[in-house]
């Protein structure tokens, strides 16, 4: 860190004093200090927070806003001390646990719940979670800030959630549950599909097990709700975990049990899917967590270099797409697919439906062919940085 803030005071030196007044508000010496730590902590800005904002009045300088990084904030405040300023520290360190009264967990209490890049219903959609899915809360309110398990952070209305202590969230975590594995269904009130309906289910939905009658299971929600669900579409956990496969055939045959499914900008479930929440969905439902986004999942796992034949993809791979690097700009990726094999792929655009890379093939898909950029292996990179199962992901234990 010591070199980083040397670094960091000969670069703000570069550049002039201006007032908070000046239009050029980007070059103040402050600003410039944020935008080195974001570059230097935050690489990423959908997976952690640095949103900083700054009160000035001669020497003394109030700092303000949120950030998840104790190193981050610890380096900001070094640095503008030896910029001579007189600090008033009101950034605030997620998650807070007194203002949370020591709720900094929640589990997912909905089917599926959308989370927004702002607290507000028309804020855009950034991702969705599931229901069961253990989540982090940052900020709690009418709207609540959590990260779930790929990391993501966003805002989603409070009552999809359920907030809990550390000792409620491990017995959520360690209970025994039951596995939602078909694309969509209900619980009931009672042990029979004739019941009035206690909510909708969609795959990977996970529901603490209480007991079997007859042909369902009786399970509970996050917040003590009771219900039925039928074994038909549904299994135990454990059941589940031993026999799901992660080959590229079993893979393939749940991408395929999705096409038809619309697209949805920040979908990542049976409802509604886009690209990335397509590939998310699919691997997850064989027990595989990736990261959220194609930009996210292009830099994980086994890079491809695609040769003109395909002949180095695999099912089950995935081909990336956007705009290709020049000498000034690394690729940006912007699109992603499941390679199917014989030049094939299927992915979420408009819906989900299969495309191919040969001209002579009634579905050729010119545009995605002239943007492709590489591939990447998932299947036998299970276990490195990001891809995980729900066995190693750290919100998923206790």
């Amino acid at each position: 860190m010591k070199k980083f803030l040397v670094l960091l005071m000969l670069s703000i030196a570069l550049y002039p004093q201006y007032s908070t007044a000046d239009e050029n508000a980007k070059n103040l010496p402050w600003e410039v200090l944020s935008d080195s730590i974001r570059k230097q902590y935050f690489p990423d800005n959908r997976v952690a927070l640095f949103d900083v904002d700054y009160v000035v009045s001669d020497s003394l300088i109030i700092i303000k806003g949120v950030t998840t990084s104790p190193k981050a904030k610890s380096t900001l405040l070094s640095a503008l001390q030896q910029m001579n300023y007189e600090v008033k520290d009101s950034l605030q360190l997620l998650p807070d646990s007194l203002s949370l009264e020591g709720r900094t967990f929640a589990v997912v209490n909905l089917s599926v719940c959308n989370l927004r890049v702002a607290p507000d219903y028309s804020s855009e959609m950034a991702t969705q979670a599931l229901l069961g899915m253990p989540v982090k809360q940052l900020q709690q309110g009418e709207w609540c800030r959590i990260q779930t398990p790929d990391n993501y952070i966003a805002w989603v209305q409070s009552m999809a959630v359920c907030p809990m202590t550390k000792a409620e969230y491990d017995a959520w975590n360690h209970a025994d549950k039951i596995v939602v594995t078909s694309h969509y269904g209900f619980t009931y009130r009672k042990p029979d599909i004739s019941s009035q309906p206690v909510s909708d289910v969609v795959a990977g939905n996970r529901l603490k097990w209480e007991g079997t009658s007859g042909a369902f299971y009786k399970v509970s929600y996050p917040d003590g709700r009771k219900a039925y669900i039928a074994k038909s579409i549904s299994m135990p956990e454990k059941k589940w975990k031993a026999s799901v496969r992660q080959d590229a055939t079993s893979i393939l045959r749940t991408a395929y049990s999705l096409m038809g499914v619309p697209y949805l900008w920040g979908g990542m479930s049976s409802k509604g899917v886009d690209c990335s929440g397509f590939v998310r969905t699919v691997y997850f439902m064989h027990n595989l967590i990736l990261p959220r986004d194609a930009s996210q999942q292009a830099y994980v796992g086994q890079h491809i270099d695609i040769t003109s034949d395909f002949s180095n993809l695999l099912p089950g791979d995935l081909i990336f797409f956007g705009r290709k690097a020049t000498t000034e700009k690394k690729e940006n990726v912007s699109h992603v697919a499941i390679y199917i094999g014989n030049k094939k792929f299927i992915h979420s655009s408009g819906y989900v439906h299969i495309s191919s890379f040969d001209p002579k093939d009634p579905s050729y898909d010119m545009y995605n062919l002239n943007r492709m950029l590489f591939g990447v292996r998932i299947l036998s990179s299970i276990g490195t940085t990001g891809i995980n199962t729900t066995d190693t992901n750290p919100y998923y234990k206790e």
